[in-house]
């Protein structure tokens, strides 16, 4: 309780500091601004140009600096929510995201993540580790690109990329945007914020500068409890903390040349899993509790610096971008029932109390990017390019220790623990290099149509030493892999403007991401190897998978009314990366088995019926599904995947927002009310984990249930000030988005849910 009301009192006196210390400067008042802001068409850079994003022949979702403040967005999950056609899988040491049905828990990322321009995606290496993700305060808007992006951003961008832009340096005027925000949650603690984000000039046209800084705590709402004494050990334990931090300055040493270095810093510390105990738990009534034995902290940080140019050739824009990427993920999980089920088949909890069984993990990121590109910058010319190069040297590090003192006593009948018996324990450090050529153009054939085409050609390699040690693992493993490929990505595209506000749209294109090499698993894996026919141990390397995306679009705007998007596609998924377990042993390999197809459509609305009243929809359908039936090793008896078998995750995404402006304190519209409905339906249709067919099935587990996620806001703006008080998860469902058995092969099961009720007010400030 102590930590909670020092946290909440840190966070009040940064509210206080930072409202404070903005000055009321005399300038047109901030609700003019923002309907001046959302008149104008959202400008994206998806092609590496900037454009309307009506005039984009692509699906594309763009949340600007002002719709993530006024649908109260803090984080990722919020963005992939109100996203149609995504979905995210998240726990406390991992997160998956699925552009259309695209997506994978192995190997390299199926989704590109960018800042600016700057790839930042993790590869899955060991068993544990996510992307990282900027919070959302200090950015210009967030892009969401659908369908693969070969061409343009390469590998990694099988299923699309999402982009976090950030505000550059203003060379003329100064701009200050502030926001705090206190708020609590039901039958949890106490959750605040501050920030600040500043922009102006320091020598006028010539040099510029933008700073934030900004603090978030989460207050938690599970509480960790003793199994042996039910009574709570840490009240709110999943609580965690946001630190970020950014600088950039450009420099405009004469009208033709921008260069612009900036430095990006980030750290989030969780106190715990936001993971309960069903056994524990009374989901009816909001009583939320884990009871494991270990604390599964986090502390994620994160440090980009980049240096951006830009030269102005006449006609021509000389375009680069290097930067630094260093990422440290420490995290925590409690392995103590896992060992023992996993070793004694006895399902039954922990036999003393003191018994702990933590595994230690690290995923760390070290990364060098470069870009160089020429483009076309002649808006009026019937022909626009862009060429360029792209370098990457990425080299990551995952680490995992499990330590279990109590092994030896409930296995071999031990006489006391052994202090730091090593269950397992792996050190894997692998490298990504990649260099790529690249082009793409669009050439306009008549006034109303032109035809898009580009190519990507890369050269991949990676490698990876890893060594293994311990009790599950046997003798010391020391094994070396390296695993090359070339790939091409074209993209094909035609495009009509058949008015000056509607444009139709047809492409193919394709994706890929690159293949990898599978270290040496345990010697207790031998017997199951050679039983699904791999006498000689696991396969090595396995290859790169690719996808074609076939998309047919319609973007339009009509009568300063509203805008419509709306797309079909059909991707074909070849060669899959997938894992297949080692149940006896507890480890896994990965291999290319078998194809999916996925078609769907996604669809996004915004209609002002009235002057005051703005409506938004955004729905979005995926139907994807294996094609063919495939099995995890030659003479495996039953398959891994049978062919009509669905890929996992919600077949329909839909939100609806809605805000009327209203007159107060005697200024037209200078209140509003909004309301945000999102809602992720059930699949219905067997994915291949639950399909009888593919050999013995646990029936106690489920599929995901429906999500509806509620939320409002009420505020007015006073000036340059805008004070909003909100309601998230109005209806208060403890909707599970995660279900899984806390350990193999039999154990009880723990949910990931939505955050409960929580109310709050909001106070910003714009000049």
């Amino acid at each position: 309780m102590s930590n909670t009301i020092h946290s909440l009192m840190k966070s009040t006196a940064l509210c206080s500091l930072l409202l404070s210390a903005i000055p009321a400067f005399a300038q047109e008042s901030a609700n003019e601004q923002l309907r001046e802001d959302e008149s104008d068409e959202i400008i994206v850079t998806a092609t590496r140009q900037s454009e309307g994003i009506n005039k984009v022949p692509l699906s594309v979702s763009a949340l600007s600096r002002e719709t993530l403040d006024s649908r109260g967005i803090r984080d990722f999950s919020d963005v992939i929510r109100q996203t149609p056609g995504v979905t995210l899988d998240k726990s406390n040491t991992t997160t998956n995201i699925s552009i259309r049905g695209i997506n994978s828990s192995v190997g390299a990322a199926t989704t590109g993540i960018y800042i600016d321009d700057v790839p930042i995606q993790v590869r899955q290496l060991g068993y544990g580790g996510g992307n990282a993700y900027p919070v959302v305060f200090d950015l210009e808007r967030v892009e969401v690109l659908r369908g693969p992006q070969g061409t343009l951003f390469g590998a990694g961008s099988q299923g699309g990329t999402v982009r976090f832009i950030t505000p550059q340096p203003n060379l003329n005027d100064l701009s200050i945007y502030g926001r705090a925000e206190l708020a609590t949650t039901d039958g949890g603690g106490i959750s605040g914020e501050a920030g600040v984000s500043v922009k102006g000039p320091i020598a006028s046209e010539k040099l510029g500068f933008a700073a934030s800084g900004y603090y978030r705590r989460d207050g938690g709402f599970v509480d960790r409890i003793s199994s042996f004494t039910n009574q709570v050990v840490d009240k709110n334990s999943n609580s965690n903390e946001s630190y970020v931090a950014r600088l950039a300055l450009t420099w405009q040493p004469s009208d033709s040349v921008t260069i612009t270095p900036s430095v990006f810093h980030q750290k989030i510390k969780a106190n715990d899993s936001g993971e309960s105990w069903e056994r524990f738990s009374n989901y009816d009534d909001h009583v939320f509790r884990s009871a494991n034995q270990v604390q599964e902290s986090s502390d994620d940080r994160f440090t980009l610096a980049a240096l951006n140019f830009s030269v102005d050739l006449g006609g021509v824009d000389l375009i680069g971008v290097g930067s630094y990427f260093d990422r440290s993920q420490e995290f925590v999980q409690d392995y103590t029932t896992f060992d023992q089920n996993l070793f004694t088949g006895v399902n039954s909890l922990p036999r003393f109390p003191e018994q702990r069984a933590p595994s230690d993990f690290l995923v760390a990121q070290k990364n060098w990017t470069g870009e160089v590109r020429l483009q076309s910058n002649q808006s009026d010319s019937s022909l626009s390019w862009v060429i360029g190069g792209f370098f990457s040297d990425a080299e990551q590090t995952s680490i995992q220790m499990v330590t279990d003192p109590y092994l030896p006593v409930y296995l071999f009948g031990g006489p006391r623990p052994v202090p730091g018996f090593s269950v397992y324990d792996q050190n894997a450090v692998s490298k990504d290099k990649q260099a790529a050529l690249f082009g793409q153009a669009t050439y306009k054939l008549t006034d109303r149509l032109s035809a898009t085409a580009g190519l990507r050609y890369s050269r991949t390699k990676f490698q990876i030493r890893s060594i293994a040690q311990g009790f599950v693992v046997g003798p010391l493993v020391d094994d070396r892999g390296v695993q090359n490929e070339n790939p091409l990505t074209p993209k094909f595209g035609l495009n009509y403007q058949a008015t000056p506000d509607t444009l139709l749209y047809a492409s193919a294109s394709r994706g890929f991401r690159v293949g990898g090499y599978n270290p040496q698993v345990g010697t207790f894996c031998g017997a199951e190897l050679a039983a699904i026919g791999y006498p000689a141990g696991r396969p090595t390397n396995f290859k790169s998978d690719s996808v074609w995306s076939y998309e047919l679009g319609a973007k339009s705007r009509f009568g300063g009314r509203g805008s419509v998007q709306a797309s079909v596609y059909q991707i074909d998924w070849s060669n899959i990366q997938q894992a297949v377990s080692l149940n006896s042993c507890g480890f896994q390999f990965t291999s290319n088995l078998g194809n999916a197809r996925s078609r769907g459509f996604d669809l996004q609305v915004e209609f002002k019926p009235a002057d005051r009243l703005t409506l938004q929809a955004e729905l979005g359908y995926v139907n994807a599904k294996f094609l063919e039936t495939v099995r995890g090793g030659p003479s495996a008896t039953a398959p891994f995947v049978s062919k009509g078998d669905h890929v996992l995750g919600a077949p329909w995404t839909i939100s609806l927002h809605g805000q009327y402006d209203f007159d107060v304190f005697g200024k037209a519209e200078g209140g509003y009310f909004r309301t945000d409905f999102d809602y992720r339906s059930k699949q219905t249709s067997l994915p291949a984990f639950l399909n009888p067919a593919n050999g013995a099935i646990d029936t106690a587990l489920s599929l995901p249930p429906a999500v509806t996620y509620w939320s409002a806001r009420l505020g007015a703006r006073p000036g340059n000030f805008d004070v909003s008080f909100f309601v998230n998860n109005i209806l208060n469902k403890a909707t599970w988005t995660r279900r899984e058995r806390a350990s193999n092969p039999n154990e009880f099961f723990r949910r990931e849910v939505i955050k409960p009720r929580t109310i709050g007010i909001t106070a910003s400030y714009r000049y």
